[in-house]
């Protein structure tokens, strides 16, 4: 299990309590490792963490130190269980069933996308399919499902789900938030077209959760710019909240350019933007600077008569903020006229102004 592969998403060193034997470590030697050099990923598979002095342990110090080794780094939170998900398809790479591919979660992470949230509680297993039957263990879960030749392909050596049928396999087995989210993503980022995705879902319809992908087909829009705005439109639908549009150009009343906004409803003067504390420490920027402008952004909001509503990471998982947006709405409809304010809603990437 120590194949070198080209993509550092998957970089780990897995190895087997077979190697680590055929090395020279008995299973004593191997339970001292995991207190400082290994971590057991699961039944008979440790993946490396770190380089140690521990002479019994050179083998695993030489792999730790080798150029095409990853290292886990992450300790806590949505990295961490992002990680350990990688590591975990990691050791299965060399160890799926004949004929199994790496589907849904785990192909993603193949094909370089992201995996846009995971529950809380949840340990990470590693996901696929094969064509004649499905197994559900603690590590990983096989579904039973038909493959076409065009539905797999060899990334750095992996046999995994096309991306076109990843994203199908996510649409129906996943939360739409989720399910959303991914597709807006691998559209944005050219690795399908909106096209070719709506193209493939009617050419193969599910004998069940059909409403799932339609659902999906009906709300993705790749002018959103991030996961959180693709969750966020998806919670503007789930809590009845209408009339906003993702990266609106928002301008004064003498037409200049004031910013781009996350969203925007028109009609009722609403603005929700997403505030990822992550955005105040961007390369290069100076945090305290970056807050500033976005408080000045704000103002300039309000004093056009705008609402506006930020909504954080937490937010967006729970109802409380958009049912206020919700009423904010309602009540601004009622008694604002129609274009009192200038707004446009031009994608952003279609504009040279910035925020």
């Amino acid at each position: 299990m120590i194949t070198v592969f080209g993509d550092a998403c998957l970089m780990f060193a897995c190895l087997s309590a077979a190697e680590l034997k055929n090395a020279g470590m008995n299973v004593y030697q191997i339970a001292l490792a995991e207190r400082c050099c290994l971590r057991r990923v699961r039944r008979g598979i440790y993946v490396v963490t770190r380089t140690c002095a521990e002479p019994a342990h050179l083998f695993v110090a030489t792999i730790a130190e080798a150029e095409s080794t990853n290292l886990p780094q992450e300790s806590k939170g949505m990295l961490k269980a992002g990680e350990d998900l990688r590591v975990m398809v990691r050791s299965y790479v060399d160890d799926l069933p004949q004929d199994a591919v790496f589907s849904h979660r785990s192909a993603l992470i193949i094909h370089g996308l992201s995996v846009p949230y995971f529950a809380q509680g949840v340990n990470p297993y590693a996901e696929a399919v094969h064509p004649k039957f499905g197994v559900c263990r603690t590590s990983i879960l096989l579904r039973k499902r038909e493959l076409s030749d065009d539905d797999t392909v060899l990334v750095n050596g992996i046999r995994t789900t096309s991306v076109l049928r990843t994203l199908f396999d996510i649409a129906r087995d996943f939360p739409l938030a989720f399910a959303v989210a991914v597709v807006d993503e691998a559209v944005r980022q050219s690795h399908v077209s909106a096209g070719d995705f709506v193209s493939y879902c009617g050419s193969r319809p599910p004998r069940t959760h059909q409403a799932r992908i339609a659902s999906v087909l009906e709300i993705i829009d790749p002018r959103r710019e991030s996961i959180a705005e693709s969750i966020t439109a998806v919670r503007f639908v789930e809590h009845s909240v209408p009339g906003f549009e993702p990266q609106v150009v928002i301008r004064d009343e003498l037409g200049n350019f004031v910013a781009r906004t996350d969203f925007a409803n028109e009609q009722a003067g609403v603005i929700a933007e997403f505030d990822g504390a992550g955005k105040y420490y961007l390369k290069n920027a100076d945090p305290r600077q970056e807050f500033e402008l976005e408080r000045r952004r704000e103002y300039r909001f309000r004093n056009l008569g705008y609402t506006v509503f930020r909504l954080t990471w937490s937010q967006i998982f729970s109802a409380e903020q958009f049912i206020r947006i919700r009423t904010a709405v309602e009540q601004k409809t009622k008694r604002r006229p129609r274009g009192t304010v200038a707004v446009g809603n031009t994608p952003k990437h279609g504009l040279s102004e910035t925020r």
